[in-house]
C-alpha cells in the first residue's frame, strides 16, 4: 500500500526578529525579485495539485462556509443586510386607533433606544479602557510565556 503524500499550498504569517534592521529589508526584497523573474505563474498555478474535495475536505470547513464559497465561485452578489430589525413602523394603517397597537410600537421604539444606548456605552469604555485592557492581557501572555520557557528549560536540564 503506498501513501501519497498531497503538497498544500499554506503561507501562515510569521514574525522575523531583526527585519527592521539596515540593509535587511532590502536583501529581502531582492531575494523576493530574483525569485518572481525565475518564476512565471500561469493562470492557474495550483492546477497540478488535487482539489480539497471528497475525503480530503478540510475539517474546520462548516456549511455556512461552503454556501458562501459556493457563492463566491458561482460569482453571486453578497446579501444586503437587512435594516428591518432597527425600524421603527407605526401600527398598521387598520389598527391607528388601536392602543395595544401602538403599546407594542412604543415597546419595539424602546428596545431599540435602550439598544443602541447600549451600544453607545460598550463603545465608550472601549475608547477609555481599551488600549490599556489590551496591554495588561499582553503582559500576562508574556509573563505566561516566561514562565513556560523557564519550566521547560528546568525540565530539559534535569
Amino acid at each position: 500500500m503506498t501513501t501519497e503524500y498531497v503538497g498544500v499550498v499554506d503561507a501562515l504569517p510569521y514574525f522575523d526578529k531583526g527585519y527592521d534592521d539596515p540593509g535587511i529589508r532590502e536583501a529581502a526584497a531582492l531575494l523576493v525579485e530574483e525569485e518572481m523573474k525565475r518564476y512565471r505563474p500561469t493562470k492557474n498555478y495550483l492546477e497540478h495539485l488535487p482539489t480539497l474535495s471528497g475525503p480530503v475536505q478540510p475539517k474546520f470547513e462548516t456549511e455556512v462556509m461552503r454556501a458562501e464559497f459556493d457563492r463566491l465561485s458561482n460569482r453571486l452578489p453578497m446579501e444586503l443586510l437587512s435594516m428591518k430589525r432597527y425600524e421603527l413602523p407605526p401600527p398598521p394603517a387598520g389598527k391607528m386607533t388601536d392602543v395595544k397597537a401602538w403599546q407594542d410600537a412604543m415597546e419595539n421604539a424602546e428596545a431599540q433606544l435602550e439598544h443602541q444606548a447600549t451600544r453607545i456605552k460598550n463603545l465608550e469604555l472601549m475608547a477609555d479602557y481599551g488600549c490599556n485592557a489590551w496591554k495588561q492581557y499582553n503582559k500576562v501572555l508574556e509573563n505566561d510565556l516566561q514562565t513556560h520557557e523557564k519550566r521547560l528549560l528546568e525540565l530539559n536540564s534535569a
